[in-house]
């Protein structure tokens, strides 16, 4: 007989394959934590921006409401109706500093309140807290928020 190998003969390079199903299956289930922390993670961001989005909106609209009262007991409501600048900025603050914030948000920046007579415009950023790679990672989270003092005269949309 010859030592060239028939196309019946079995070469085998290892003489056992147990446990090889074992090491894809740990594999596969590494996968699938590495992707359900990834898509959490994620899923929190989204939800915590949303909710500082929410809070900057509040902000803004509670600043602008804080009109110039002298100019429009002396003209009325009119285009002339301005935004009282130091009642904006204590009016958005306080509602930011107001302990149900504070408590839902963590960490929470105030880093402008600005107004320029009509728009209000809140800047906000907070640290985001994830649930599974936060402690690899810290990130911070800023928005920016506005609203608009806008007169229109009654029966008009």
């Amino acid at each position: 007989m010859s030592n060239a190998i028939s196309g019946r003969e079995e070469v085998r390079f290892w003489k056992r394959d147990d446990g090889s199903v074992l090491i894809l299956g740990i594999g596969l289930v590494g996968i699938c934590l590495l992707a359900l922390a990834v898509v959490t993670d994620t899923t929190s961001a989204f939800l915590q921006r949303r909710s500082l989005y929410s809070v900057a909106d509040s902000a803004a609209l509670a600043g602008s409401q804080a009109i110039d009262l002298a100019t429009y007991y002396a003209n009325g409501a009119s285009q002339a109706t301005r935004l009282d600048t130091s009642a904006v900025t204590r009016k958005a603050r306080s509602y930011l500093l107001g302990e149900g914030i504070q408590q839902e948000h963590p960490g929470l920046q105030i880093d402008a309140v600005t107004t320029d007579g009509i728009t209000v415009q809140v800047d906000l950023s907070a640290p985001v807290k994830l649930p599974f790679l936060g402690a690899l990672r810290t990130d911070v989270i800023r928005v920016r928020s506005t609203a608009r003092l806008d007169y229109r005269p009654s029966g008009q949309e």
